[in-house]
C-alpha cells in the first residue's frame, strides 16, 4: 500500500494500471503458503483429533514421524531455495521503487561471510536482551493478572522485530519479495524447527507437550492462511486483515 502512494496516481482514463501495484513472484510465494499451511495443520490442528492419547498430541512414534518430516521438509525447502530454484525467491525489479543512491549501494552489497557473521550477531544481540528481559515481562504481566501467554508472545515479538522492521522497510520499497522471504521464511523456520525443538524438550524434562490449538484458535489459524494465499498484486489490504487477526487474538485472550 505504501509502495502504490508513492509510486502515485494507478488509474488511467478511469482503469487502473495493476502493472503498476506490487506484487510478490508468484510461484516463490506459493511454496511458502503450501509449506506454512501443510506444517500449520499437521502441528497444530491434526493433533486436536488424534486417538492415541487424550491430551491434543501424537503418540511418542507418530510425533517421531512428526519431528523427521519437519526438519526433513525445512531441509529440503533450504536446498531448493538456494540451489535450482533460487530464482523463484528473487525480487521482480520492474516493481521496485529506488530511492537516489539505492542501485549504488545494491551494487556494492555484502559478501556472504560478512552478512553471515551480521545475522548470527544481531541474533545473539537480540536473544541476549529476550533473556534479559523475559522475566520482567513475566513478573509485569502476573502482576496485572493477564494471561501468562501474553507474556510469550510478548518475548516474541521483541525477538522478531528486527525482521519485521526489515520486512515494513522492504515493502515500502515495493520489494515484496523480500518481505514476504522474511516474514513467510521466518513462519516456515518457527513451525520446522520449534515443534521438533518442543517435543525433544518434553521427553528429556518429562512434561506433556500440547500441540493442538484451542477451537477459536483453530479458526483464527484458518482465516489467517485463507487471506495468505498470494496474489498476483497486492494492496495491502490483506496485511491490514492480519493485523485484524492479531488484534482479536489478543483481545480473546485477555477477556
Amino acid at each position: 500500500m505504501v509502495a502504490a502512494v508513492r509510486r502515485g496516481a494507478l488509474c488511467d482514463n478511469g482503469k487502473v494500471d495493476t502493472s503498476l501495484m506490487v506484487g510478490p513472484n508468484l510461484l516463490g510465494a506459493l511454496t511458502y503458503f503450501d509449506l506454512i499451511s501443510t506444517m500449520c495443520v499437521l502441528a497444530l490442528v491434526i493433533p486436536n483429533f488424534s486417538r492415541t492419547t487424550t491430551e491434543a498430541n501424537f503418540s511418542t512414534p507418530v510425533n517421531v514421524v512428526l519431528s523427521v518430516v519437519a526438519l526433513g521438509v525445512y531441509a529440503v525447502f533450504l536446498t531448493a531455495q538456494m540451489g535450482r530454484y533460487s530464482n523463484l525467491y528473487t525480487e521482480r525489479e520492474s516493481l521496485v521503487i529506488h530511492d537516489d543512491g539505492d542501485q549504488e549501494a545494491d551494487e556494492q552489497g555484502l559478501t556472504l561471510w560478512k552478512a553471515a557473521t551480521l545475522l548470527v550477531v544481531g541474533l545473539l544481540v537480540v536473544c541476549l536482551i529476550a533473556e534479559s528481559m523475559g522475566q520482567l515481562i513475566e513478573t509485569g504481566i502476573t502482576d496485572l493478572g493477564l494471561p501468562s501467554s501474553l507474556a510469550g508472545v510478548l518475548v516474541a515479538i521483541l525477538i522478531l522485530a528486527p525482521e519485521a522492521l526489515n520486512a515494513v522497510q522492504a515493502a515500502s520499497q515495493g520489494e515484496v519479495q523480500r518481505s514476504i522471504n522474511t516474514l513467510y521464511g521466518s513462519v516456515v523456520a518457527t513451525v520446522s524447527l520449534t515443534v521438533p525443538a518442543v517435543l525433544v524438550l518434553g521427553v528429556i524434562t518429562n512434561t506433556d507437550v500440547i500441540l493442538g490449538l484451542e477451537p477459536f484458535e483453530m479458526v483464527l489459524l484458518a482465516l489467517t492462511l485463507i487471506l495468505s494465499y498470494p496474489h498476483p498484486r497486492l494492496t495491502g489490504i490483506e496485511g491490514l486483515m492480519k493485523l485484524v487477526i492479531f488484534l482479536f487474538w489478543i483481545l480473546l485472550q485477555v477477556a
